[in-house]
């Protein structure tokens, strides 16, 4: 239980904060959900 409490002993540089707070390129880094032949593939039983 004391290695899980250890998980908020750490520090964000300013650098990695002004990354965080860019903003979201509003794109998916896999696949887009709502390209329709995407979701047609997507609904196709295995």
């Amino acid at each position: 239980m004391a290695q899980n409490l250890d998980v908020f002993d750490f520090q964000l540089t300013a650098e990695r904060m002004a990354r965080i707070a860019e903003p979201d390129g509003g794109s998916s880094l896999f696949f887009d959900h709502r390209d329709p032949a995407m979701v047609v593939q997507l609904g196709r039983p295995v």
